[in-house]
């Protein structure tokens, strides 16, 4: 099973498709009626649809946040970024969670980059698209208040597995890491830093929810005209159906 899409509404999706390409080395596995983007079908897709009449504008309380990319040398990257003109904010070590920036596409909305390793522990590049030739699309985030309402449904009916628990508690949340793959840590402890480099280096999408206890986040929710998050799709089995999934399906969450 794997976590197969990350479905967008946008005003342009052929458009927006080459600044994935072109900027961020992905490739196109769908085609300019429907562009489905990554780096490699195995993992999971970004797919644009068509019919948002204005961009994007995210905020702190929305359900959706962003996609994460992890890279083998960040700061290779963030180089090419520079020169080509794109703006993306300046690399920190986060925490004990990683070495991190941002970005955000031409639609409006974000996307994170984020080194395999700590800060310092990058591995060669290698060679092809500065971005795209040592990328993985590797997170898939969403914001909660209910956890309990989410894991349940996460390693219930969807059949995801937690791989990682990583509190922020001076920011005031948690997030939670769930794969379609049930592999074993290395330290038998979903709290251990010595696992986060490791599931960095996992070469598939991961589900990461942003869980605020406090409360905050804002029911999901797109008009006609907007753009924004539309759903997931897991699949079962290669080559299987995808299943849809809404943010109708997670409106207790929030």
């Amino acid at each position: 099973m794997k976590i197969a899409r990350n479905r967008l509404r946008v005003t342009d999706p052929a458009a927006l498709a080459d600044f994935y390409a072109q900027v961020l080395g992905m490739r196109n596995f769908g085609d300019s009626a429907l562009p489905l983007l990554g780096y490699d079908d195995s993992q999971g897709l970004l797919e644009l649809s068509r019919g948002a009449t204005r961009s994007y504008a995210p905020s702190q309380s929305d359900f959706y946040w962003k996609i994460g990319i992890t890279l083998r040398d960040l700061d290779h990257a963030v180089a090419h970024l520079r020169e080509i003109g794109w703006p993306v904010s300046e690399p920190v070590q986060f925490r004990d969670i990683g070495y991190l920036c941002h970005l955000r596409d031409p639609q409006g909305f974000i996307v994170e980059l984020l080194q395999q390793g700590f800060e310092g522990h990058s591995s060669p590049a290698g060679e092809g698209h500065p971005v795209g030739g040592q990328a993985t699309l590797a997170h898939i985030t969403l914001r909660i208040n209910h956890l309990q309402a989410a894991l349940d449904h996460c390693t219930g009916p969807l059949g995801l597995h937690l791989m990682s628990v990583q509190p922020v508690a001076e920011h005031g949340f948690c997030l939670y890491f769930l794969s379609a793959t049930h592999e074993p840590l290395p330290v038998d402890d979903l709290e251990a830093v010595e696992n986060r480099e490791w599931l960095w280096r996992r070469p598939h999408t991961l589900l990461e929810l942003q869980h605020f206890p406090d409360g905050g986040v804002a029911p999901p929710v797109l008009d006609e005209e907007g753009a924004g998050f539309i759903g997931l799709a897991l699949q079962r089995a290669p080559g299987g159906n995808l299943e849809q999934i809404s943010p109708d399906d997670w409106r207790d969450w929030v």
